[in-house]
This record gives C-alpha cells, sequence and structure tokens, in this order.
C-alpha cells in the first residue's frame, strides 16, 4: 500500500511540474516574440520541452505504478529510465537548435526591444523555477525516482538559462552589445547539452541493470554475513534497481548438518532483515546452498 502511494505521489509531482512548465512556456514565447529577444525565446524552447518532459513522466511513471503483471513478472519500474533516455533527447536536439539560431543571430543581428519586460519576465521565471526545482528534488529523493531526478535537473537548468539570458538582456540593454543575446542563448544551449549527459548515464545504469553502489552492497553482505552461527557465506550475490524497487539476489552457504526447514528459516530471516533496511517491496531472491 505504502509502495502504491509513492507511485501516485510521483504522478502528482509530474503533472504540477507539467502545469508550471506550460505556464512559463507561454509567458516567455510571448514576450520572447514581443521584445525580439533570441535568449527569451530560448528560455521558452527550455520550458516547452520541460513541458514535453514532465507529461512523458506523467505518463511512464503510470506506467512504472502498475503492478507485475503476465508479461512483465517483474513489474515495470523501467518505464522511469526510459523516460529519463526520451527526454534526454529531446533536450539535446533542442540544445542544438538553439546553437543554430544563435550562430545564425549572430551573423545577422536584429535589435531587441522592451529589454525591462523581458528582463522582469527572466526574474519571475528564475523565482518560480527555484521552487519548482526544490519541490522536484524532494518528491525524487523521497520517492528514489529517477524520472523525477532528470524532470529536477530540467527546472535547474532553468534557473542557469534564466540567469544568462537576463545577464544578455542586461549587457544589451547598459553596454549596448547587440551580440549578447545570441551569446547568452549559446550558453544555454551549452549549459543544457552539459546535463544531458548525466541523464543518459543514470538513465543507461539502470536499463542495464548496474549493481546498486558499492555501500549498499557492502551493508547487505555483511547483514548476511551475520544472519546465524550456521551461514557460512555466500556467493553469486547480484544486486540492480528498476524504478524505486531494488532487487537482491543471491546463494546462502550454510552448514549441511542443519535441516531443511532451519535453513528455510535461515533465508527468510536474510529477507525479512533486506526489507527492513530498503522498503518492503525490495525484491530478495534467496537459494541456499549446504557447504
Amino acid at each position: 500500500m505504502a509502495g502504491l502511494k509513492e507511485e501516485w505521489r510521483k504522478v502528482r509531482a509530474a503533472r504540477v511540474a507539467a502545469a508550471v512548465a506550460g505556464t512559463l512556456a507561454l509567458a516567455k514565447a510571448f514576450v520572447g516574440w514581443q521584445t525580439h529577444s533570441l535568449a527569451v525565446l530560448a528560455a521558452a524552447v527550455d520550458s516547452l520541452m520541460d513541458l514535453f518532459c514532465s507529461g512523458l513522466n506523467a505518463f511512464y511513471l503510470k506506467l512504472a505504478a502498475a503492478p507485475p503483471d503476465e508479461k512483465h513478472a517483474f513489474g515495470h519500474g523501467k518505464a522511469e529510465a526510459l523516460s529519463a533516455v526520451i527526454q534526454a533527447t529531446v533536450v539535446a536536439m533542442g540544445g542544438l537548435w538553439l546553437i543554430g539560431k544563435s550562430v545564425e543571430r549572430l551573423l545577422a543581428p536584429e535589435p531587441l526591444s522592451k529589454t525591462g519586460v523581458a528582463f522582469g519576465m527572466m526574474m519571475v521565471s528564475l523565482v518560480v523555477s527555484l521552487a519548482i526545482t526544490w519541490f522536484l528534488r524532494r518528491e525524487a529523493k523521497h520517492t528514489r525516482s529517477v524520472a523525477l531526478h532528470a524532470d529536477a535537473f530540467h527546472y535547474a537548468t532553468d534557473l542557469a538559462s534564466n540567469g544568462v539570458a537576463a545577464l544578455g538582456l542586461l549587457a544589451y540593454e547598459v553596454l549596448g552589445w547587440h551580440f549578447a543575446d545570441p551569446l547568452a542563448t549559446v550558453v544555454i544551449a551549452a549549459l543544457i547539452l552539459r546535463g544531458v549527459w548525466g541523464i543518459y548515464r543514470d538513465a543507461a545504469d539502470e536499463l542495464l541493470d548496474r549493481g546498486l553502489p558499492r555501500q549498499v552492497e557492502d551493508e547487505v553482505k555483511t547483514m548476511i554475513a551475520n544472519l546465524a552461527p550456521e551461514v557460512r557465506g555466500y556467493r553469486a550475490f547480484r544486486s540492480r534497481r528498476a524504478g524505486r524497487v531494488p532487487f537482491f539476489e543471491f546463494r546462502l552457504l550454510v552448514d549441511r548438518g542443519i535441516t531443511f526447514e532451519r535453513s528455510h528459516e535461515i533465508a527468510e530471516e536474510a529477507i525479512r532483515r533486506i526489507r527492513d533496511k530498503h522498503g518492503p517491496d525490495t525484491q530478495v531472491m534467496v537459494d541456499t546452498d549446504p557447504v
């Protein structure tokens, strides 16, 4: 029951993020169109990508919340990582498009208008992005969601992109630097592309069943070693994560003189202790070998 609540908490967070991204995207696009600021339009594109990614998260997180079925015996947890890969691809395409538009503007500069309005829009966007980043990071940490972590990253880049856009507008207005606006756009695009790699890396780790962090594995191994005096060790230890659910698999080496019933009790105790530490939905597969 607790696990199901966490899954729906992820979906709710993604929907909130999508609503915020949509509002910011429309506001920035309108202001960018009115002021002819490429940097503000770049920030609008960034928010449009946030809207797409948050909407995608809402869909995939709902899919990930679905229980195991006949065709997916291990559940749908990896849908989160798939969502992160698609998000990263969309973000990368947007970043490359922005670089192309920046080169065009550098070669053929255009005058800006109503820079005060554009600057005010960036300040409002900074505050909103800061709030939604904090919210998503809190939810990602609580639910251990890769997808929400990726979503939080998008809004964190908004902080940088909005700040860079504001600086570009100031440089144009105060110093008369006509190249400041497209140059700020290049910086925004570079920040976007820089973060894409981290999203790909985290999603790939999950999709390729990378083991859990060494510290987590060492804690479980120590727990196994101290289970009972009849335990002689373990072998074939493996771990991975699918969404919020960790998986552990190992073979317990037990004294061959104990009964089958006692061997079963030790295995059940191992499962209980691991789930107490890592959550009731943790999947533990244990077999026992007499030695």
